[in-house]
């Protein structure tokens, strides 16, 4: 009996999910910063990297900057979205509220250790198991709940995008804690929740301004509550101010430093895709029906959108679905461009996926009876997860192992003030391997680049022209099939001088 209740208890199925959920996210963990994405893993993992570093004693005594969020600072050099190449190497992105948690891991550690960052993003996935599962209970039922958190824990892109080196798992976690405890807040208006919830709708906001489309259905909620929009009562005002003004005070602080702030306006509509047919091809034909869902899901997914809610359900999770689809149009380049950005809505497919799913389970008198239904259900999901894991495995795959191989060497062999060319397509992920500030592209003449920046040695995995000239000209320490890394410092003594262009 005993037994029975214990393996009836909700508690332990949410358990099992999160076990579960963490296990498949172990999946190449070890794996290099050099697979799906790594330009934008190194760009983050590289701030993480310069804490620790900065915060070292300097071999020679000078003293270092130490840990300073205020000032995140990568690897690279080019320019960010403007002229003016990036020497200082400020990294103004987000707050580096991600980074520093890695940070504060490689001090316990006493060293980096890639493995630590991937764990902290799948921590940040793992509470918004328990975000999701405590939303849905909330507004609709415990089964519904906990398949909506198997479905986020088990979805193969999801698995993927929760151990990268990204910002992105740690804003889904602070936006879901945002969403269950504001939406808590108001009906309670305990001091308590007033607190936690603004924390995390601050902390939300400082990662990425895009949580407040998490918002639209807490204005639901709040018109629930209240009865009206207007007028607003002051308590909503303070939560409004402690959530928003430090975000409002780190635009402010790093406006001061526009050669460290990437362009992002592109990001809505750049290349006027927004609503276009191309724009539904890209996000519903391949995101959704290929690579996020498949198709299994999709139809699990739409038979979960399009049942309209019961009274004791009410509407405020489909105002949560409108708000991620509202998204995916506001910031149309964005998410057409990189997949990695729909991360932020995966909790919304992954509500209405499930309840597609108990949609079919549950049955209802206009389907077939549920001796065919059940099965159905089962086919569908299982589908979603053999057919997403078809298209998702091949991110996991390193790209090309010479960068890190290459990265290896010149990190043992190169001076540590070393300032390194690192030629990749403006792929940041071979500078990262190198464990060395410069750049990823070459942006004028060698000779150029070495009075204004310092550059002192050039390393490649790829023997095209620009590579051969510089071995040509200059004194090489290393060369193989693999790659060849270049002391710029030193000519090559039987280079013979003929009219250059430098």
């Amino acid at each position: 009996m005993k037994l029975l209740k214990f393996l009836t208890n909700q508690y332990f199925w949410l358990a099992v999910i999160v076990i579960v959920g963490f296990g498949v996210r172990l999946y190449e963990i070890d794996n290099p910063i050099a697979d799906w994405h790594s330009w934008r893993q190194a760009d983050t993992a590289a701030v993480a990297r310069n804490f620790y570093k900065q915060s070292l004693p300097s071999p020679d005594g000078e003293v270092r900057e130490g840990f300073n969020p205020l000032f995140p600072k990568g690897d690279d050099m080019s320019p960010v979205g403007k002229d003016n190449p990036n020497l200082r190497r400020l990294r103004f992105v987000e707050f580096p509220i991600y980074n520093s948690l890695v940070y504060f891991l490689y001090l316990l550690n006493g060293g980096v250790d890639e493995r630590l960052a991937r764990m902290v993003s799948i921590f940040m996935s793992l509470g918004s198991i328990i975000f999701i599962y405590l939303i849905v209970k909330r507004h609709w039922d415990n089964f519904t709940a906990l398949v909506s958190s198997f479905v986020f824990a088990v979805l193969p892109f999801n698995i993927y995008f929760s151990r990268v080196i990204l910002p992105e798992p740690t804003l889904v976690f602070f936006s879901l804690g945002m969403f269950y405890l504001t939406d808590l807040w108001i009906h309670k208006n305990s001091f308590k929740l007033f607190f936690l919830s603004s924390i995390f709708a601050a902390g939300a906001f400082l990662i990425k301004p895009m949580a407040i489309f998490y918002l639209l259905p807490l204005v639901f909620s709040f018109w629930q509550k209240e009865g009206r929009i207007w007028p607003i009562p002051k308590r909503y005002f303070l939560w409004g101010a402690i959530s928003f003004l430090p975000f409002v005070a780190w635009r402010f602080w790093i406006s001061q430093y526009p050669d460290g702030i990437p362009a992002s306006s592109w990001l809505f509509n750049g290349n006027g895709i927004r609503l276009r047919p191309s724009f539904w091809k890209w996000i519903i034909g391949d995101r959704f029906g290929r690579e996020i869902l498949t198709v299994a899901g999709s139809i699990l997914f739409t038979l979960g959108a399009i049942v309209k809610p019961n009274l004791k359900e009410g509407n405020l999770l489909h105002w949560f679905l409108a708000s991620s689809l509202l998204y995916l149009i506001v910031f149309a380049t964005g998410n057409v461009m990189h997949d990695y950005y729909q991360t932020f809505i995966i909790p919304a497919l992954a509500i209405f996926t499930a309840r597609g799913f108990v949609l079919l389970v549950r049955g209802t008198k206009d389907f077939l009876p549920r001796l065919i239904t059940i099965p159905v259900a089962v086919l569908l999901l299982s589908l979603t997860i053999y057919l997403g894991w078809l298209e998702v495995k091949g991110l996991f795959q390193v790209n090309n192992g010479a960068i890190v191989e290459a990265g290896k060497f010149a990190d043992s062999i190169l001076p540590e003030d070393a300032i390194v060319i690192a030629p990749y397509g403006g792929d940041t992920a071979f500078l990262y391997q190198i464990n060395r500030p410069g750049w990823a592209m070459v942006v004028s003449s060698i000779e150029e680049m070495k009075k204004k920046s310092g550059v002192t040695h050039y390393i490649s995995v790829n023997y095209d022209a620009d590579t051969k000239n510089v071995i040509d000209r200059y004194s090489v320490i290393e060369e193989n099939p693999r790659f060849v890394i270049v002391d710029v410092t030193q000519e090559n003594p039987k280079y013979k001088s003929l009219p250059q262009t430098d």
